[in-house]
């Protein structure tokens, strides 16, 4: 099956960029680079370009794509096949990994590949890898202008799995970093943070 992996970064070229893309071409997605949208301000220029991709996604016939920052690495290896799964199970976003500040969890009763789903609603930040619906793609953008004084995407994002809670592909798994939970992390070793 064939999945669009939109991947922001400020230089396509760069090592952090291609080793990014590198790792979504393994897993079985079809990369697109997106050159962030310039800005004085970095967190709003990671803002703007994040709802420059979700308008391109929600102008697509695609019914799931999937969003990825340039700072990515894997703490297993996974499939296309597999994520696809969560598509099945979720009604319009999941995180691939997220960044957990508060412990608030519930389990979906939903299992895939033996490992039990659980489920975000508060607490709960980050933008480096999110699967996203059209459906979401389109309320995202309208929901965004509700809190146009904030900066930062991911805190918009937070607020929307408020009101429609998120899956997280592998729970189970934690990165070095305390409570950067999911299949995909953000490597802060590799990749120091460039909030575009």
């Amino acid at each position: 099956m064939n999945r669009n992996a939109y991947l922001l970064t400020v230089d396509p070229l760069s090592k952090r960029a291609i080793f990014s893309k590198n790792i979504l071409e393994q897993i079985g997605f079809n990369v697109i680079l997106v050159t962030a949208l310039t800005n004085s301000n970095k967190v709003l220029s990671n803002k703007l370009s994040m709802l420059h991709i979700y308008e391109i996604i929600s102008k697509k016939n695609d019914s799931w794509s999937y969003v990825f920052e340039d700072d990515i690495n894997l703490l297993e290896k996974i499939s296309i096949d597999e994520i696809i799964q969560y598509e099945n199970i979720s009604e319009m976003f999941f995180y691939l990994g997220c960044c957990r500040y508060l412990d608030s969890i519930n389990n979906s009763n939903y299992v895939i590949n033996n490992y039990p789903v659980y489920t975000v609603q508060y607490g709960v930040r980050g933008l480096h890898s999110i699967g996203i619906s059209k459906q979401c793609a389109t309320q995202l953008i309208e929901f965004s202008k509700i809190y146009e004084n904030e900066e930062y995407m991911d805190v918009i994002l937070e607020h929307f799995c408020n009101k429609c809670p998120a899956n997280v592909v592998r729970y189970d798994l934690e990165s070095y970093i305390e409570g950067h939970r999911g299949i995909v992390f953000q490597d802060r070793h590799k990749f120091p943070t460039s909030i575009f």
